[in-house]
């Protein structure tokens, strides 16, 4: 069965877009999510095994995707396969692909099995309490941030990067130049 919108919908819909748009245009811009030409937001996680703090400083000078996700997001396992294809690609070239889990720290086994499913390779970074995501202010996930060797973003995604995605390939491009 097909909805049609009603008049009230309709209205709804442009009240939800008008007060998204009055509360960013409210918002000082260093506070607002980082845009391309920002400097990176550095923030800290944990290594994959438990045993270090890793900081996005630590990447300095090095071209990285950061990309925050979950094992239980949906649109984050329909990109995952793609970023490993992107680092495998690129790595030689110098690409760091940095992924940071918010799965909650109960969830190490999950998280584990995922990137075995995914046949991940590249950095896994865990931030059970979400810091990137304070840091980062994405309005849902995945959400990423490729970011060159002086620290400045050259592109945002909030949503899934998809195969061949023109706007990403050619920040990719002009960034790993």
């Amino acid at each position: 069965m097909t909805r049609k919108a009603t008049p009230t919908m309709i209205r709804a819909f442009w009240a939800a877009g008008g007060l998204l748009l009055w509360v960013s245009a409210c918002v000082p811009g260093d506070l607002g999510p980082p845009q391309v030409g920002d400097q990176a937001p550095d923030f800290q996680a944990m290594s994959l095994d438990g045993e270090r703090t890793v900081s996005l400083a630590d990447y300095a000078g090095q071209t990285i995707l950061v990309n925050l996700w979950a094992t239980w997001c949906a649109p984050c396992r329909l990109e995952t396969p793609y970023l490993q294809a992107v680092y495998e690609e690129n790595r030689e070239r110098g690409l760091m692909v940095v992924g940071i889990s918010v799965d909650s720290p109960f969830a190490l086994d999950m998280v584990n099995d995922f990137l075995e499913e995914m046949g991940v390779t590249y950095d896994i970074l865990l931030d059970p309490e979400m810091v990137s995501t304070d840091v980062f202010l994405p309005i849902g996930y995945p959400a990423s941030y490729l970011i060159d060797g002086d620290g400045v973003i050259r592109f945002t995604r909030l949503g899934p990067i998809v195969e061949g995605d023109p706007a990403f390939l050619e920040a990719l491009e002009q960034t790993l130049e």
